[in-house]
Order: structure tokens, then sequence, then C-alpha cells
């Protein structure tokens, strides 16, 4: 899979939402992984990316699902690339065969959202 980020936004920052779904019985890998990734980019290892968390959905029992929804922000597309050149955790989990191949866009594997960050958003609840 390979996502082609802005090279520049006015902030310059870049906010992704990534939603991943686990094959039956491979939600486990899935968050070990997913959790080492989030080791790794709240580490000095990633200084380009501000926020990286990982978490889960849940039905209405509280019941975790196996489907992961990732939080992350980057210094621009820079620090978006630094992440992604990290350890291959991707084809990791497809070797694994973790993955479920057919969630959301067809074939894909995860969804991911590219937006940028609004000031007004984070003003909104710095002043309550």
């Amino acid at each position: 899979m390979s996502i082609v980020p802005p090279e520049s936004t006015p902030s310059g920052r870049l906010m992704v939402v990534a939603t991943i779904k686990a094959k039956p019985g491979k939600d486990a890998k899935v968050g070990e992984y997913l959790k080492e990734a989030q080791r790794r980019a709240n580490t000095d290892e990633e200084p380009g990316t501000f926020t990286y968390r990982v978490t889960r959905r849940v039905n209405a029992e509280g019941k975790h699902q196996p489907v992961f929804v990732v939080i992350e922000e980057y210094a621009g597309a820079a620090g978006m690339k630094d992440h992604a050149a990290g350890p291959p955790l991707e084809q990791d989990l497809l070797e694994a065969d973790g993955f479920a191949l057919d969630y959301l866009d067809g074939n894909d594997f995860v969804s991911l959202f590219i937006s940028e960050p609004t000031d007004g958003f984070f003003q909104k609840f710095e002043a309550q």
C-alpha cells in the first residue's frame, strides 16, 4: 500500500486516521505490532511523529472488536515518510496473515484519512 501525502499544508502538519481490521483470530498479533509501532513513534526514534495513538473498537457490551483505529499526527510529509520508513510492520503483518484483505475499500486492509489539524479546534478545547 502506498500513500502519497501532500508535501505541505498551511500548518506544516498532517493528521492520519487509519482503520485496520484483523483477520479472525489474529487481533492479538495485530495489537502487538501496533503497540510496538506506538512505542517507537513515541520515542526519539521518530522526532517527526507528534501523536500516535492506537485505539480498539468495542461493541455495545464493551467487548473488543478486531478493528483498530490509529490516530497519528506528523511534522508534514517528511514526518509521515520517516514513520513509514521504520520497521516494516505492515509487511510483517501481511506475512503473519494478520490483516483482513477484504476490508473497507475492496481489497484494502487499511483505510486512511489524511487531513490537517485546525487551530480553531484546538483553541476551543484549550479555552475550557
